[in-house]
Protein backbone atom coordinates (compact mmCIF):
# COMPACT_ATOMS: atom_id res chain seq x y z
CA UNK A 1 0.00 0.00 0.00
CA UNK A 2 1.03 3.17 -0.92
CA UNK A 3 1.51 6.53 1.59
CA UNK A 4 -0.95 8.02 -0.58
CA UNK A 5 -3.63 5.04 -0.04
CA UNK A 6 -3.13 4.56 3.45
CA UNK A 7 -3.73 7.88 4.33
CA UNK A 8 -6.96 7.90 1.99
CA UNK A 9 -7.95 5.13 4.49
CA UNK A 10 -7.16 6.86 7.63
CA UNK A 11 -10.36 7.96 9.56
CA UNK A 12 -12.51 5.43 7.12
CA UNK A 13 -14.34 3.12 8.62
CA UNK A 14 -13.03 -0.21 6.89
CA UNK A 15 -16.03 -2.49 6.27
CA UNK A 16 -16.69 -5.53 9.18
CA UNK A 17 -16.20 -9.33 7.61
CA UNK A 18 -19.10 -11.19 7.84
CA UNK A 19 -19.85 -13.05 10.84
CA UNK A 20 -19.12 -16.57 11.38
CA UNK A 21 -22.15 -18.36 11.27
CA UNK A 22 -22.68 -21.28 14.17
CA UNK A 23 -23.58 -23.98 11.76
CA UNK A 24 -23.51 -24.25 8.08
CA UNK A 25 -24.47 -27.02 5.54
CA UNK A 26 -24.20 -27.09 1.76
CA UNK A 27 -25.33 -29.98 -0.55
CA UNK A 28 -25.86 -32.26 2.50
CA UNK A 29 -26.90 -35.39 1.96
CA UNK A 30 -27.59 -38.92 4.22
CA UNK A 31 -28.70 -42.12 2.65
CA UNK A 32 -29.16 -45.13 4.89
CA UNK A 33 -29.32 -47.99 1.70
CA UNK A 34 -31.59 -46.81 -0.21
CA UNK A 35 -33.19 -45.38 1.50
CA UNK A 36 -32.65 -40.97 1.71
CA UNK A 37 -33.16 -39.68 4.60
CA UNK A 38 -31.12 -35.98 4.25
CA UNK A 39 -31.00 -35.25 0.43
CA UNK A 40 -28.52 -32.17 -1.09
CA UNK A 41 -29.57 -29.38 2.07
CA UNK A 42 -27.97 -26.11 2.38
CA UNK A 43 -28.23 -24.10 5.73
CA UNK A 44 -26.79 -21.76 7.65
CA UNK A 45 -27.09 -20.82 11.18
CA UNK A 46 -26.56 -17.48 12.46
CA UNK A 47 -24.58 -17.02 15.16
CA UNK A 48 -26.31 -16.26 18.51
CA UNK A 49 -29.75 -17.16 16.39
CA UNK A 50 -32.59 -19.69 18.35
CA UNK A 51 -33.37 -21.83 15.20
CA UNK A 52 -36.44 -24.08 15.16
CA UNK A 53 -36.24 -27.27 13.16
CA UNK A 54 -39.37 -28.06 12.49
CA UNK A 55 -40.87 -31.11 10.49
CA UNK A 56 -43.36 -34.04 10.72
CA UNK A 57 -41.92 -37.62 11.92
CA UNK A 58 -38.98 -39.59 9.44
CA UNK A 59 -38.16 -35.55 8.26
CA UNK A 60 -34.65 -35.47 8.84
CA UNK A 61 -33.99 -33.27 11.60
CA UNK A 62 -32.19 -36.13 14.05
CA UNK A 63 -30.26 -37.17 11.13
CA UNK A 64 -29.10 -33.52 10.48
CA UNK A 65 -28.54 -32.53 13.90
CA UNK A 66 -26.27 -35.94 14.22
CA UNK A 67 -24.51 -35.00 11.28
CA UNK A 68 -24.23 -30.87 12.45
CA UNK A 69 -22.32 -32.54 15.55
CA UNK A 70 -20.27 -35.53 13.86
CA UNK A 71 -22.19 -38.14 15.12
CA UNK A 72 -22.85 -39.25 11.65
CA UNK A 73 -20.84 -38.61 8.76
CA UNK A 74 -23.17 -37.12 5.54
CA UNK A 75 -22.86 -39.37 2.30
CA UNK A 76 -22.44 -36.09 0.48
CA UNK A 77 -21.80 -32.68 1.34
CA UNK A 78 -19.83 -30.34 4.18
CA UNK A 79 -20.72 -29.54 7.21
CA UNK A 80 -19.07 -26.26 9.42
CA UNK A 81 -19.59 -25.84 13.56
CA UNK A 82 -18.49 -22.71 15.02
CA UNK A 83 -16.02 -22.18 12.43
CA UNK A 84 -14.42 -25.80 12.03
CA UNK A 85 -15.04 -28.75 9.32
CA UNK A 86 -13.79 -31.78 8.28
CA UNK A 87 -10.84 -33.41 10.48
CA UNK A 88 -11.20 -30.47 12.63
CA UNK A 89 -14.92 -30.65 13.04
CA UNK A 90 -14.59 -32.59 16.50
CA UNK A 91 -12.00 -29.54 18.29
CA UNK A 92 -15.92 -27.96 17.99
CA UNK A 93 -17.29 -30.32 20.20
CA UNK A 94 -16.02 -28.87 24.03
CA UNK A 95 -18.15 -25.43 23.28
CA UNK A 96 -21.40 -27.44 21.95
CA UNK A 97 -23.82 -28.55 24.55
CA UNK A 98 -26.04 -31.24 23.05
CA UNK A 99 -29.22 -33.39 23.88
CA UNK A 100 -29.67 -35.76 21.12
CA UNK A 101 -32.49 -38.57 20.84
CA UNK A 102 -32.73 -38.86 24.35
CA UNK A 103 -30.95 -39.00 27.92
CA UNK A 104 -28.71 -42.06 28.22
CA UNK A 105 -27.48 -42.38 32.10
CA UNK A 106 -26.76 -45.62 34.02
CA UNK A 107 -30.57 -46.28 36.12
CA UNK A 108 -28.90 -47.38 39.43
CA UNK A 109 -26.78 -44.25 39.75
CA UNK A 110 -28.58 -41.00 41.16
CA UNK A 111 -29.45 -38.08 39.27
CA UNK A 112 -26.49 -36.51 40.53
CA UNK A 113 -23.74 -39.11 40.64
CA UNK A 114 -25.25 -39.55 37.04
CA UNK A 115 -23.94 -35.95 36.07
CA UNK A 116 -20.79 -36.09 38.16
CA UNK A 117 -19.91 -38.48 35.66
CA UNK A 118 -20.95 -36.58 32.73
CA UNK A 119 -18.62 -33.41 34.32
CA UNK A 120 -15.39 -35.54 34.88
CA UNK A 121 -15.67 -35.83 30.93
CA UNK A 122 -15.98 -32.56 30.50
CA UNK A 123 -12.76 -31.19 29.34
CA UNK A 124 -13.98 -27.61 29.92
CA UNK A 125 -14.17 -28.97 33.86
CA UNK A 126 -11.17 -29.61 37.00
CA UNK A 127 -11.10 -29.38 39.99
CA UNK A 128 -14.53 -29.87 42.41
CA UNK A 129 -17.16 -30.44 39.97
CA UNK A 130 -19.52 -30.58 43.01
CA UNK A 131 -20.45 -26.78 42.19
CA UNK A 132 -21.26 -26.82 38.38
CA UNK A 133 -23.39 -29.98 38.78
CA UNK A 134 -25.41 -28.74 42.23
CA UNK A 135 -25.84 -25.58 39.70
CA UNK A 136 -26.65 -27.45 36.47
CA UNK A 137 -29.70 -29.04 38.16
CA UNK A 138 -30.59 -25.53 39.96
CA UNK A 139 -30.98 -24.67 36.51
CA UNK A 140 -33.45 -27.03 35.29
CA UNK A 141 -35.20 -27.79 38.72
CA UNK A 142 -33.86 -31.27 39.80
CA UNK A 143 -32.24 -30.48 42.59
CA UNK A 144 -34.98 -31.68 45.06
CA UNK A 145 -34.31 -35.07 43.10
CA UNK A 146 -31.05 -35.10 42.58
CA UNK A 147 -30.16 -37.98 44.92
CA UNK A 148 -32.95 -40.28 43.20
CA UNK A 149 -31.69 -43.09 41.29
CA UNK A 150 -32.32 -42.63 37.13
CA UNK A 151 -34.44 -45.41 37.11
CA UNK A 152 -37.21 -43.94 39.59
CA UNK A 153 -37.19 -40.54 37.32
CA UNK A 154 -40.27 -39.81 35.16
CA UNK A 155 -39.79 -39.30 31.22
CA UNK A 156 -39.48 -35.49 32.14
CA UNK A 157 -37.34 -35.32 34.57
CA UNK A 158 -34.89 -37.67 32.26
CA UNK A 159 -35.16 -35.01 30.13
CA UNK A 160 -34.39 -32.46 32.49
CA UNK A 161 -31.43 -34.23 33.24
CA UNK A 162 -30.04 -34.24 29.57
CA UNK A 163 -31.08 -31.04 29.57
CA UNK A 164 -28.46 -30.29 33.02
CA UNK A 165 -26.05 -32.12 31.17
CA UNK A 166 -25.88 -30.35 28.21
CA UNK A 167 -25.13 -26.74 30.58
CA UNK A 168 -22.75 -27.54 33.10
CA UNK A 169 -20.50 -25.13 31.37
CA UNK A 170 -20.84 -22.28 29.17
CA UNK A 171 -21.25 -23.50 25.32
CA UNK A 172 -21.10 -21.49 22.45
CA UNK A 173 -24.42 -23.48 20.93
CA UNK A 174 -26.81 -25.90 22.22
CA UNK A 175 -28.46 -28.20 20.47
CA UNK A 176 -31.80 -29.54 21.76
CA UNK A 177 -33.87 -32.45 19.91
CA UNK A 178 -37.68 -32.25 21.34
CA UNK A 179 -36.45 -31.31 25.04
CA UNK A 180 -39.74 -30.88 26.36
CA UNK A 181 -40.50 -34.37 25.45
CA UNK A 182 -42.41 -35.84 28.33
CA UNK A 183 -42.54 -32.32 30.33
CA UNK A 184 -45.76 -31.27 32.17
CA UNK A 185 -46.58 -27.67 31.45
CA UNK A 186 -44.10 -26.49 33.92
CA UNK A 187 -41.30 -28.24 32.98
CA UNK A 188 -42.07 -26.96 29.15
CA UNK A 189 -41.74 -23.57 30.84
CA UNK A 190 -38.56 -23.87 32.69
CA UNK A 191 -37.25 -25.60 29.06
CA UNK A 192 -38.34 -22.10 27.31
CA UNK A 193 -36.82 -20.00 30.10
CA UNK A 194 -33.38 -21.54 29.68
CA UNK A 195 -33.53 -21.03 26.10
CA UNK A 196 -34.58 -17.52 26.72
CA UNK A 197 -31.28 -17.37 29.22
CA UNK A 198 -29.24 -18.93 26.75
CA UNK A 199 -29.77 -16.38 23.98
CA UNK A 200 -29.60 -13.25 26.40
CA UNK A 201 -26.27 -14.86 26.97
CA UNK A 202 -25.44 -15.10 23.17
CA UNK A 203 -25.59 -18.45 22.56
CA UNK A 204 -26.78 -19.75 19.53
CA UNK A 205 -29.37 -22.69 20.19
CA UNK A 206 -31.06 -25.49 17.64
CA UNK A 207 -34.33 -26.57 18.82
CA UNK A 208 -36.38 -29.34 17.24
CA UNK A 209 -39.75 -29.65 18.34
CA UNK A 210 -42.97 -30.61 17.73
CA UNK A 211 -44.52 -28.10 19.49
CA UNK A 212 -45.27 -25.47 16.72
CA UNK A 213 -46.33 -22.73 19.71
CA UNK A 214 -43.33 -23.03 21.49
CA UNK A 215 -41.31 -22.77 18.94
CA UNK A 216 -43.16 -19.25 17.85
CA UNK A 217 -42.66 -18.22 21.04
CA UNK A 218 -38.53 -18.45 21.90
CA UNK A 219 -37.19 -18.98 18.32
CA UNK A 220 -35.90 -16.01 16.15
CA UNK A 221 -34.92 -18.27 13.18
CA UNK A 222 -37.13 -21.15 11.74
CA UNK A 223 -36.01 -24.03 9.22
CA UNK A 224 -39.02 -26.73 7.68
CA UNK A 225 -38.06 -29.87 6.20
CA UNK A 226 -40.30 -32.70 4.42
CA UNK A 227 -39.14 -35.85 3.46
CA UNK A 228 -35.21 -35.08 3.83
CA UNK A 229 -35.47 -31.50 1.94
CA UNK A 230 -35.22 -27.95 3.19
CA UNK A 231 -39.18 -26.48 2.15
CA UNK A 232 -37.89 -23.21 4.27
CA UNK A 233 -35.33 -21.38 5.85
CA UNK A 234 -35.18 -18.26 7.92
CA UNK A 235 -35.88 -14.96 10.51
CA UNK A 236 -39.35 -16.30 12.14
CA UNK A 237 -40.56 -12.64 11.70
CA UNK A 238 -40.15 -12.35 7.96
CA UNK A 239 -41.43 -15.69 6.96
CA UNK A 240 -44.75 -14.79 8.90
CA UNK A 241 -45.42 -11.70 7.81
CA UNK A 242 -44.67 -12.60 4.17
CA UNK A 243 -47.67 -15.32 5.02
CA UNK A 244 -49.68 -11.89 6.48
CA UNK A 245 -53.34 -11.25 5.40
CA UNK A 246 -56.06 -8.45 5.02
CA UNK A 247 -59.17 -9.10 7.20
CA UNK A 248 -61.69 -6.70 5.26
CA UNK A 249 -65.37 -5.96 6.34
CA UNK A 250 -67.50 -4.05 4.06
CA UNK A 251 -71.29 -3.96 3.04
CA UNK A 252 -70.99 -5.83 0.31
CA UNK A 253 -68.84 -9.37 1.33
CA UNK A 254 -70.07 -11.51 -1.94
CA UNK A 255 -69.21 -8.30 -4.41
CA UNK A 256 -65.42 -7.81 -2.62
CA UNK A 257 -64.87 -11.14 -3.46
CA UNK A 258 -65.78 -11.31 -7.27
CA UNK A 259 -63.86 -7.74 -7.44
CA UNK A 260 -61.17 -8.68 -5.56
CA UNK A 261 -60.09 -12.24 -7.48
CA UNK A 262 -60.56 -10.25 -10.61
CA UNK A 263 -57.44 -8.35 -10.38
CA UNK A 264 -55.90 -11.88 -9.14
CA UNK A 265 -56.42 -11.54 -5.25
CA UNK A 266 -57.17 -15.10 -4.04
CA UNK A 267 -59.26 -13.26 -1.83
CA UNK A 268 -62.22 -15.58 -0.01
CA UNK A 269 -65.13 -15.62 2.94
CA UNK A 270 -64.46 -15.94 6.49
CA UNK A 271 -68.04 -15.42 8.00
CA UNK A 272 -68.92 -12.21 7.37
CA UNK A 273 -65.47 -10.35 6.74
CA UNK A 274 -63.21 -10.78 3.22
CA UNK A 275 -60.08 -12.23 3.77
CA UNK A 276 -57.63 -11.47 1.38
CA UNK A 277 -54.01 -13.40 1.28
CA UNK A 278 -50.57 -12.32 0.74
CA UNK A 279 -49.85 -11.87 -3.01
CA UNK A 280 -50.13 -9.22 -5.81
CA UNK A 281 -52.17 -6.58 -4.03
CA UNK A 282 -50.54 -4.16 -1.08
CA UNK A 283 -53.46 -3.07 1.56
CA UNK A 284 -53.74 0.27 -0.61
CA UNK A 285 -54.72 -1.48 -3.66
CA UNK A 286 -57.35 -3.75 -2.12
CA UNK A 287 -58.89 -0.38 -0.53
CA UNK A 288 -58.92 1.07 -3.53
CA UNK A 289 -59.61 -1.94 -5.56
CA UNK A 290 -63.20 -2.06 -3.20
CA UNK A 291 -64.16 1.54 -3.47
CA UNK A 292 -63.93 1.40 -7.60
CA UNK A 293 -66.08 -1.24 -7.52
CA UNK A 294 -68.73 1.17 -5.45
CA UNK A 295 -68.40 -0.85 -2.51
CA UNK A 296 -67.73 0.26 0.65
CA UNK A 297 -64.90 -0.57 3.18
CA UNK A 298 -65.24 -0.24 6.89
CA UNK A 299 -62.53 -2.04 8.86
CA UNK A 300 -59.46 -3.17 6.71
CA UNK A 301 -56.85 -5.01 9.70
CA UNK A 302 -53.56 -7.18 8.54
CA UNK A 303 -53.17 -10.19 10.44
CA UNK A 304 -49.71 -12.07 10.77
CA UNK A 305 -50.01 -15.79 10.19
CA UNK A 306 -48.44 -17.79 13.22
CA UNK A 307 -46.32 -20.95 12.59
CA UNK A 308 -48.83 -23.31 12.81
CA UNK A 309 -50.55 -21.66 9.69
CA UNK A 310 -47.50 -21.67 7.86
CA UNK A 311 -46.37 -24.76 8.76
CA UNK A 312 -49.49 -26.42 7.70
CA UNK A 313 -49.10 -24.65 4.30
CA UNK A 314 -45.68 -25.70 3.65
CA UNK A 315 -45.84 -28.85 4.37
CA UNK A 316 -49.61 -29.84 2.22
CA UNK A 317 -48.09 -27.79 -0.48
CA UNK A 318 -45.38 -30.43 -0.58
CA UNK A 319 -47.56 -33.88 0.22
Amino acid sequence: MTATQHEALVGKDLPDEAPVPAARVRGVRKTFGKVVAVDGIDLEIPAGAVLGMLGPNGSGKTTLIRMLLGLTRPSAGHVELLGRSGDELPASLPDVGALVEGPGFHPFLSGRDNLLRVAACEPRLDGDLRGPVDAALERVGLADAARRRFRGYSLGMKQRLGLAGALLVPRKLVVLDEPTNGLDPAGTRDVRRVVAELHDAGTTVVLSSHLLAEVEAVCTHVAVLQRGSLLVSGELATLLDHDAELVVTTDDPAGAVTALRATGAGAYLRETAVVVPGGPLEPPDVVATLVRAGIGVWEVQRRRAHLEELFARLTEEDS
